[in-house]
């Protein structure tokens, strides 16, 4: 059977464009057709080398292939991959996503330790988690976790899309760039696929997009981001936040300029206390009105000039001077109710009582949706959670009271 007639006998008649795309995503993904034909890992990497073709090609009028969800399913368990998983949506409140495993999985290589959940909000309109997540380990002792939150009526789809793309594309680039430059080549070719494979979907939905990327030999230590799902960097030995990256507001001077200079229109407000909030529009449409200035997807505001280049930073030098480093990544689900201060505060609390740091992830993810809810009462962001750290600064060196000493007896000798 072709995929075209495996479509149609897969799945009842589609009812709206969305609707559309979106059913193009599960089936593809073999969600729930299972009887697709799936390609083969040599043409899984065939298709992601064709697709990192360089400027020059794409300028020469080459088309690329389009990238399906099945080839990336392939990729994931070929040979450039060792360990990779990602997050599949819940739909219920507060319900945990799950987490599909594909090649080695998500198990951490020797040395090292994860932990990634997220879980669906409440919100006025019963929907799917819009945040994603994914872990892999690329040859070359590469560890690459990566966190998104969608956003608009597509946001799941597109979150879960770059959560997986950004590694992918990764893998052919790492070899030849190095980290910095392959980190701003990968995000963009997450964008092209969006318009490529998703276009309808991604020209009013988007997603942020976190990344960090370890070399789990040299520690070596590379962080990126567009949007506001922020990444810190702890001491769970001292309990000090080391490092916070930063989001992208429209009103920051050099996004505002950019914006500005391609005319979006944007609208800011001071709530006083240092509460500024910005949307950035469409000008004279009052759409989509997006609270930050770069995303992957949104692509009906590409032209005004919100991009999908990452900000990429080198912070190896603060995470190998700590003694027990840790790394989080989370969406603004998590930021908005617990700052990156109190979240390594929190777990650093765990490490010296000598409670599973790694089950710290969840209790913060929970304090959170209760936060949410004492604050907004019928309403609570989806949270989403990736921490990453070697094990051994998961090993808590609180030292055990001292039992009681018994007083010492001489030995016995001879009497006289």
């Amino acid at each position: 059977m072709g995929q075209s007639a495996a479509l149609r006998a897969a799945l009842p008649p589609l009812r709206s464009p969305h609707e559309i795309s979106r059913r193009l995503h599960m089936v593809s993904t073999g969600y729930p057709a299972s009887d697709l034909a799936r390609p083969s890992a040599a043409s899984a990497l065939s298709l992601l080398h064709s697709r990192c073709r360089t400027a020059a090609d794409s300028a020469a009028g080459q088309r690329k292939p389009l990238l399906t969800p099945a080839h990336l399913d392939a990729w994931a368990e070929g040979s450039v991959v060792r360990r990779h998983a990602h997050s599949r949506p819940s739909s219920e409140p507060y319900e945990l996503s799950t987490i599909r495993e594909l090649g080695g999985g998500a198990a951490m290589p020797d040395g090292w330790s994860s932990r990634l959940v997220s879980a669906t909000g409440l919100k006025p309109r019963d929907g799917p988690n819009q945040d994603a997540f994914s872990y892999t380990l690329l040859e070359g002792d590469w560890i690459v976790c990566v966190a998104c939150d969608g956003h608009g009526e597509e946001g799941d789809i597109i979150a879960e899309r770059v959560a997986r793309t950004i590694p992918f594309f990764l893998s052919s680039h790492m070899p030849t760039l190095g980290p910095e430059r392959s980190l701003v080549r990968s995000f963009q070719d997450s964008q092209e696929d969006l318009e490529a494979c998703l276009n309808g979907a991604q020209t009013f939905s988007g997603t942020t997009a976190s990344a960090v990327c370890i070399h789990m030999e040299t520690c070596e230590t590379w962080l990126a981001v567009a949007g506001d799902s922020k990444i810190t960097l702890g001491d769970l030995a001292s309990g000090e936040m080391v490092f916070v990256t930063g989001g992208h507001k429209a009103h920051d001077l050099l996004e505002a300029d950019r914006l500005r200079e391609c005319g979006a229109q944007v609208i800011s407000k001071d709530y006083g206390d240092g509460d500024l909030v910005s949307r950035v529009f469409v000008p004279g449409t009052g759409v989509p009105g997006l609270a930050m200035s770069r995303s992957l997807g949104d692509g009906c505001l590409k032209k005004y000039g919100v991009i999908a280049t990452p900000h990429v930073q080198n912070v190896t030098e603060h995470w190998t001077a700590c003694e027990a480093p840790v790394a989080v990544l989370a969406s603004d689900g998590l930021w908005d109710t617990i700052t990156a201060k109190e979240t390594i505060e929190s777990l650093a609390a765990r490490y010296r009582a000598g409670l599973d740091v790694q089950r710290g992830a969840e209790v913060l993810l929970r304090r959170s949706q209760k936060l949410w809810i004492q604050s907004e009462g019928d309403y609570c962001d989806d949270v989403t959670i990736v921490l990453l750290a070697p094990t051994e600064s998961l090993k808590s060196k609180k030292v055990p009271l001292d039992k009681p000493s018994r007083p010492s007896v001489a030995p016995s000798g001879p009497t006289h």
